[in-house]
């Protein structure tokens, strides 16, 4: 029998899953609620579901780990697609990450300012209104908002568009809890 958290984890990662294929901004804005709920939360679902299992989660991804030496920074850079091998077209090495290292890539960048994946996710959930919809107050949250406002890259803000990579890659490293509380379900 699964208990309430594994219940719970389970139609959470079903809930990311369909946000993150959908089309509507509104959908695909709620991934950021449900990543906060599963990774940031005080009491994180993830944890409280792998608290049994002991799993250590490995985050596949595409990344430049450093911008090439002699080649100037871009005013605007944001990976996008790229962040997830599967959709990554630019042949970028791939990366197994632990949890942390995963959430501190830098996925975005406006005039120097560094956006990580907690980041981008912290900020559609807590001020784009993922969960609240808030003002941003530091320096960096008015530039993004301000990115937002202006750059639509197929029809989405940016930060937002951001998390349907997120969301997959997430989902996949999620992939050996998901069997482990899946089998228990088959066995009850």
């Amino acid at each position: 029998m699964l208990t309430k958290q594994e219940q719970l984890y389970l139609k959470t990662l079903d809930d990311l899953n369909n946000r993150i294929v959908s089309r509507d901004p509104y959908e695909i804005l709620g991934a950021s609620a449900l990543i906060r709920k599963l990774f940031f939360d005080d009491h994180p679902l993830v944890e409280q579901v792998n608290q049994h299992y002991k799993l250590k989660f490995v985050f596949n991804v595409c990344f430049l780990p450093a911008w090439p030496p002699g080649v100037p920074e871009p005013n605007i850079y944001c990976i996008q697609d790229g962040l997830d091998p599967d959709t990554s077209g630019q042949g970028w090495p791939t990366h197994q990450l632990g949890r942390d290292q995963f959430f501190k890539i830098i996925v975005l960048v406006i005039d120097g300012k560094k956006y990580t994946i907690k980041d981008v996710v912290l900020f559609e959930a807590n001020i784009m209104g993922g969960v609240h919809a808030g003002t941003p107050k530091s320096e960096k949250d008015k530039i993004l908002k301000t990115l937002n406002d202006q750059l639509f890259i197929n029809g989405y803000a940016t930060s937002l568009r951001q998390l349907k990579a997120i969301g997959r890659v997430i989902i996949k490293a999620l992939v050996p809890l998901t069997q482990h509380v899946k089998s228990k379900l088959k066995k009850a």
